[in-house]
């Protein structure tokens, strides 16, 4: 197996004073296994459209969610998926640390329909659309195509030293690689508006938290005040 491209290389200052080395490079398949376990402890459980809903709470929602992103994995050819690992030369094999994963879409893209079996999944399904439907990024912005955000997640262990941000500095690196215009994402976390902000994304639209958790009949925990539509220019 060729070794992954590696996107970038940094390093930070863990609060004990130690300067931790990092590297985010393109997902390979042998490190599937790790991004589902990622996935499953930290980013279904923790993340707004997945936690809102209800399905860390529910067994077969969760069980569902599962096949969903071994299957999201498995169709990668509009899919552009990124991790982070230790840059420490004396490890073997490092531990997974973060992961993003990004997807092209298109304005004439016929959009592919999944079929829910949990409620829980089904009602997920249904405040996601609703959100997504808030702004259209062809209309607003005059693409054919961009890069579309699904999702940031970081070990805590490593939250606080600039990964998010380093990977939504990726996303911008992407795009310039595939001649892409820009990247955008639905910020729904403190961390990835802090992120985002810090990476000197733009907030292009807002909607209040409260008012869509009414809307679409869910209550929202531990969210910002609004959720935020923000977007990354290609450099």
């Amino acid at each position: 197996m060729s070794e992954p491209k590696v996107w970038s290389r940094f390093s930070a200052k863990s609060k004990d004073g130690k300067v931790l080395k990092f590297r985010i490079e393109a997902m390979t398949d042998d490190r599937k296994e790790d991004l589902m376990n990622l996935l499953m402890t930290y980013f279904v459980p923790e993340e707004s459209m997945h936690r809102g809903p209800g399905i860390p709470k529910s067994p077969e929602a969760m069980a569902e969610i599962l096949e969903v992103y071994k299957d999201l994995w498995s169709v990668k050819s509009n899919q552009n998926l990124t991790i982070c690992v230790s840059d420490d030369e004396t490890e073997s094999r490092s531990e997974l640390l973060g992961a993003s994963l990004i997807a092209l879409e298109t304005r004439e893209e016929e959009k592919t329909h999944y079929n829910p079996i949990t409620e829980v999944i089904k009602k997920s399904i249904k405040v996601y659309t609703c959100l997504a439907t808030k702004y259209n990024v062809f209309e607003k912005h005059d693409l054919d195509e961009f890069y579309n955000g699904r999702g940031v997640v970081v070990h805590p262990k490593c939250r606080g030293l600039g990964i998010a941000q380093e990977f939504l500095r990726v996303r911008r690196l992407v795009c310039k690689e595939h001649s892409i215009p820009m990247t955008g994402a639905w910020m729904t976390s403190f961390g990835t508006q802090k992120a985002a902000i810090r990476d000197n994304w733009e907030t292009v639209f807002e909607i209040n938290t409260e008012d869509f958790g009414k809307e679409v009949g869910v209550k929202f925990e531990n969210v910002p005040p609004t959720f935020l539509y923000m977007i990354g220019r290609c450099e």
